[in-house]
């Protein structure tokens, strides 16, 4: 058997030169990374054996959205649904603006039921009424031509701050009020004697 190194830090005479086992070591590793250095791509594609269907590969690849996956379909359709929500918002505000035009139509309607009789009345005209005695059914309301006022013997009926109309009967007896009676709406009662009392809650 030939005689080899005692240990690994032994020095080895090569080239006229003294080296040690790390630098050895770190030049065999060199020449094996230097062995093992890939081709560039150019050059594995001009060294590359034909295959039988190869003609069939296009040159330049149209653009896909397979990347997309699962999200390909709703970036699709995005321009439908975009039409879509465009059509369902300008359908929401054509209905808005239908039903506040209805709405204020009859509420119109309703606080001028007799628009040709409003049309018969000069601006101005007193709108209250007097009761002094008997029983009566009376209605009030801010828009003319009905009455907004009326005098009893011993108070004044008006309609409550925002009411638009109200309607109520009204007893009076020997020049007192003996009664009312809300039917629909709110008013108010102020008293024009001292010695009446309020009949209103």
């Amino acid at each position: 058997m030939g005689e080899g190194p005692e240990n690994l830090g032994e020095i080895v005479v090569k080239d006229d030169r003294e080296l040690t086992m790390a630098e050895l070591k770190a030049a065999a590793e060199r020449e094996l990374d230097d062995g093992d250095e890939t081709p560039p791509a150019h050059e594995l594609v001009r060294t590359a054996r034909p295959r039988e269907r190869d003609d069939e590969l296009l040159d330049d690849p149209p653009a896909t959205k397979v990347h997309l996956g699962r999200f390909a379909g709703w970036h699709a359709v995005r321009k439908l649904r975009w039409i879509i929500t465009a059509s369902l918002g300008l359908a929401l505000t054509i209905g808005i603006i239908v039903f506040v035009h209805n709405t204020r139509e009859l509420r119109h309607q309703r606080l001028h039921p007799l628009p040709e009789v409003e049309a018969t009345i000069a601006p101005g005209t007193p709108r209250d009424m007097t009761i002094s005695e008997g029983n009566m059914r009376v209605g009030l309301s801010r828009e003319a031509p009905a009455i907004n006022l009326l005098h009893l013997p011993d108070r004044d009926i008006t309609l409550a701050r925002g009411a638009e109309k109200a309607q109520f009967k009204v007893e009076v007896r020997d020049g007192e009020t003996v009664e009312i009676k809300v039917l629909t709406g709110e008013i108010v009662e102020t008293l024009t004697k001292p010695d009446a009392r309020p009949l209103l809650d």
